[in-house]
């Protein structure tokens, strides 16, 4: 539980990071090659993104709400890089205490009455099935399933044989 909140909270901070980059190059890029009839609008785009972020950090009451925090951020932070900012971020944040009431606002979030049991059953149906480096491997994956794999970064696994696998 400690590690699920430690996790997102990392997640978030890293796209916090993003965001107050890109923001600030949001001002740099309208500073100098805009006209003045475009300045207004990213002005405001720029006031509302700030505006999203900070509301965006107040909401951390449990790991659902965190992870629906997450997901908003990391929306935010595609719709900076593409210096657009889409709905719902194209006005400021609503008024409200839970995140749940404008989920539906974020592509591909129509849903989000996640109870974790759900979860839970795809992530056991995942395990059951074998990974194909696993099914590859000479020893059947005896390896790999006792190597430490990282929660961040990336795990590297390179294996040579001097047999040939028989089909």
């Amino acid at each position: 539980m400690d590690d699920d909140i430690a996790s997102l909270n990392y997640d978030c901070n890293y796209n916090l990071y993003l965001a107050k980059r890109l923001v600030i190059d949001m001002k740099r890029f309208r500073d100098h090659r805009f006209t003045e009839n475009l300045s207004p609008y990213l002005t405001l785009d720029r006031q509302n993104a700030v505006k999203w972020l900070r509301f965006l950090m107040k909401t951390n009451h449990d790991i659902a709400a965190m992870r629906l925090r997450n997901d908003f951020m990391h929306y935010l932070v595609l719709n900076l890089q593409e210096s657009q900012l889409r709905p719902p971020f194209d006005k400021p944040p609503p008024s409200i205490e839970c995140l749940t009431d404008i989920a539906k606002l974020i592509p591909g979030k129509s849903e989000v009455t996640d109870d974790g049991v759900d979860s839970m059953t795809k992530l056991e149906d995942l395990i059951e099935e074998k990974s194909m480096i696993m099914s590859l491997s000479p020893d059947d994956g005896a390896f790999l399933a006792s190597q430490p794999v990282p929660h961040h970064g990336s795990f590297c696994y390179l294996a040579i044989t001097t047999k040939k696998k028989e089909s």
